[in-house]
């Protein structure tokens, strides 16, 4: 029933991301095991395709602007071996577009380990299934043990970036040239190159999580969505990084929305909420792969300092290192007002338990978020 419906949508569907709300918000990560939680805790998501497809049909239902995929090729290691199973991003997306309404879906791809004439034909394909919903989120590459999988080159932080910016511009080629065209690059090359049919947006959106000033330089010149690990060292610093982003882009000549992951603990008492975090984190988190996740990001990404790194086990456990959305309705609905003024734009989140706290959340975050002037009432289409 849900694809019979979808199917007839028209074709100028408007993209959610476009919407007027000061505050998106999304939901990312559970195409993978135990979502956003490095934790041995049982409640933590369990990776089966109908609990997909029941938390994106509910926040697609509540308004949602966003469903996130990561882009994960193995786990990593440890007792829990998190993420180590995962849907891949791109089917992924073609699924849950098929069996949702509103809200964007995302793909995530490695840059460096599929080939653009196939991604610009994936993307074109998800994007024509969700009637103009589609947006791509670009990652350069920094986990090296899934690149070894692949065999192919590792290349330097530098290089990774100009690798990817022609790696897009040939993509955008393919999306909006209505003849064959030959080409020759640094990194890629080929003859009669085409790509039909066109995606229906016109531009697709694209995301980025480039964090370090080389990344940072990528996203402000070619994304739509830039996806900030805030450095939480305090709002003043927080709020220099969101204008830092936003002032690039627009010295690229455009506009990007700053998106954060916030992991989320709400209860009807912040004593609750906090007896929880410290169930899962201190006293079920599983520690060694959270050492394990910190030592690659640090020495693999460049985005956090050493002594950061160190200190962000504790948010690696609890949320992937996202930003920390700890207490009541009230109190949570508080801090994403702060965050709002700071520069964010939207939000992904990440629970524990997802489809029982996604629902709590809808049930009584949601409707504060409206009555603070954060979010419009949403009403869907008949």
């Amino acid at each position: 029933r849900s694809i019979a419906r979808n199917t007839t949508m028209s074709s100028t569907t408007t993209n959610p991301l476009h919407n007027a709300n000061r505050m998106k918000l999304g939901v990312m990560a559970f195409n993978c095991s135990l979502g956003s939680t490095v934790t041995k805790d049982p409640a933590a998501w369990e990776l089966n395709w109908p609990n997909n497809v029941a938390l994106a049909t509910m926040a697609d239902a509540a308004g949602f602007e966003a469903l996130l995929p990561v882009g994960r090729w193995r786990g990593y290691r440890g007792e829990t071996n998190f993420n180590g199973s995962s849907y891949e991003s791109f089917t992924w997306a073609a699924g849950i577009a098929a069996v949702t309404r509103q809200i964007a879906i995302l793909a995530t791809v490695h840059a460096p380990l599929v080939h653009p004439v196939t991604a610009a034909k994936q993307a074109a394909t998800v994007d024509h299934i969700s009637c103009g919903r589609f947006v791509m989120n670009i990652v350069c590459g920094w986990n090296k043990p899934e690149f070894d999988m692949f065999g192919v080159q590792w290349r330097g932080h530098e290089q990774r970036y100009e690798y990817a910016a022609e790696w897009i511009g040939l993509i955008q080629r393919l999306w909006t040239e209505s003849e064959g065209f030959d080409f020759s690059g640094r990194f890629f090359s080929g003859t009669d190159l085409r790509s039909d049919p066109k995606p229906i947006q016109s531009p697709v959106p694209l995301m980025n999580a480039g964090s370090s000033p080389t990344g940072q330089a990528f996203s402000a010149r070619h994304s739509d969505m830039n996806f900030v690990m805030l450095r939480q060292k305090s709002d003043d610093a927080d709020r220099a990084q969101i204008t830092h982003l936003k002032q690039m882009a627009r010295d690229n000549g455009r506009t990007s929305q700053c998106w954060i992951h916030a992991y989320v603990v709400c209860r009807d008492t912040d004593a609750e909420a906090r007896l929880v975090l410290k169930r899962y984190v201190r006293d079920k988190g599983d520690w060694e792969t959270a050492a394990h996740m910190v030592e690659m990001f640090g020495m693999q990404s460049g985005t956090l300092d050493a002594d950061v790194l160190e200190a962000f086990k504790f948010h690696f456990i609890a949320g992937h290192g996202g930003y920390p959305l700890i207490g009541t309705p009230e109190q949570i609905v508080a801090q994403i007002e702060c965050l709002s003024a700071l520069g964010v734009d939207g939000m992904l989140l990440s629970w524990l338990d997802y489809l029982g706290e996604c629902r709590h959340w809808i049930d009584h975050v949601l409707p504060l978020m409206e009555q603070a002037g954060l979010r419009a009432a949403f009403r869907a289409e008949a």
